[in-house]
């Protein structure tokens, strides 16, 4: 039987950039099947049951969304797919991933239906009013060690900021079953009181580098 690989030390062993800005300049290579950035596994096309799921989250209010990291275009073109969504923003940090976003979502674009916005979201999303949006989706890569399995609980205080009441907020939780204690008081003490989500099942290849399990959690997070 094949050894499960442990995802905390598979990122550590690629290593992070010295600084974020390091990260933009190393070349984006997408395939059929993969994103891959610097050696990092950044996403694969096995996630795309989930980013339906979180996609059918994000807009269970309709009107106006805000995603946060592009990766491979899967959840955006769901996101698209809402015909209650007003507006729908993306903030993409990587300039190759920005361009092959303009170039699959070219249409919309030209339409005001997508906005692309170039930068990482701590630059970003500060420029954005209070209570903005309806529905926010997270799923940046973590850039530090720090941030791995956990880059989004950086987030929850600014999502809180740019909800409006009853908006929803939602993310790659990189939990497989449920919200560890620490997932839940980070959520609370950034305002966030009800809590929820959905277990979804999922079919990462054996050689995954950043997901091993069978099932991972889809938040439902409500202002």
């Amino acid at each position: 039987m094949k050894k499960k690989i442990d995802t905390v030390e598979s990122r550590k062993k690629i290593g992070f950039p010295d600084k974020r800005a390091d990260w933009n300049k190393e070349q984006a290579i997408y395939d059929e099947h993969t994103l891959k950035i610097d050696g990092h596994p950044v996403m694969e096309d096995w996630e795309t049951g989930y980013m339906e799921k979180l996609a059918q989250i994000v807009t269970l209010q309709g009107g106006d969304i805000l995603e946060l990291g592009y990766g491979m275009g899967i959840s955006a073109g769901f996101i698209q797919a809402n015909k209650a969504v007003k507006s729908h923003y993306i903030v993409e940090c990587h300039p190759d991933v920005v361009t092959k976003a303009i170039a699959d979502f070219r249409e919309p674009i030209s339409l005001s239906k997508m906005h692309i916005l170039s930068g990482f979201w701590q630059d970003i999303t500060p420029k954005f009013s209070n209570e903005s949006f309806d529905g926010i989706f997270f799923d940046t890569y973590p850039l530090t060690e720090e941030e791995i399995h956990g880059n989004h609980f950086w987030f929850f205080e600014e999502a809180h900021r740019l909800l409006r009441p009853g908006g929803v907020l939602t993310y790659y939780s990189d939990e497989a079953t449920e919200f560890s204690a620490n997932h839940k008081i980070k959520l609370r003490t950034s305002g966030f009181h009800e809590i929820n989500f959905e277990v979804c099942k999922v079919n990462p290849p054996a050689d995954c580098e950043y997901w091993q399990d069978n099932t991972i959690v889809a938040p439902i997070i409500i202002k």
